[in-house]
């Protein structure tokens, strides 16, 4: 997808550790997770862009097996989540150095399409979640920017990079 516009946010989390000689004084912090969210416009409004920024909904099949729209989940669908690769448009896809990749993202979030005379945008917010296969105990669990996979030897869930899920 070519997206109008965006944003990358990405959150260390820290936890503070005191020690009972030092009152509460934070004597140190450790790294105990990631927060992170893109947000995109998308120009454009179809079945696969109401998935993305829907995240629980299933695809509707017409008689011929291809889609004709989309539907709420049932309740209780686990959330699934997508491969997200960042390309600056200004780059020529065989540059990768500026690429930010996120492992697992997807809507939390719901969906507003305005009516009026003018063309609807669609903003979309995919929120990070670890990747498929994360171990804790190894760095690599939520994105990597950069051209390499450092987790390229693993098996991270059957997520692959296409662009069909890449905001640029």
């Amino acid at each position: 997808m070519q997206a109008e516009g965006g944003s990358l946010t990405l959150t260390p989390q820290y936890e503070d550790f005191t020690f009972a000689d030092f009152g509460e004084t934070v004597v140190e912090k450790r790294l105990k997770g990631w927060e992170g969210e893109v947000k995109v416009v998308a120009g454009q409004e179809d079945v696969n862009i109401l998935e993305l920024a829907l995240a629980s909904t299933e695809s509707i099949t017409d008689t011929d097996g291809g889609t004709s729209g989309a539907m709420d989940a049932k309740i209780g669908t686990k959330l699934i989540g997508r491969r997200v690769n960042i390309h600056p448009r200004i780059l020529p896809d065989s540059v990768k150095d500026m690429d930010w990749t996120i492992y697992n993202m997807a809507s939390t979030e719901g969906f507003t399409r305005e009516y009026n005379q003018e063309q609807g945008n669609v903003e979309i917010t995919l929120t990070m979640m670890p990747r498929e296969g994360f171990d804790a105990s190894k760095p690599g669990n939520f994105f990597y920017r950069g051209g390499v996979d450092p987790n390229a030897n693993e098996n991270d869930g059957g997520n692959d990079d296409s662009g069909d899920d890449s905001p640029n």
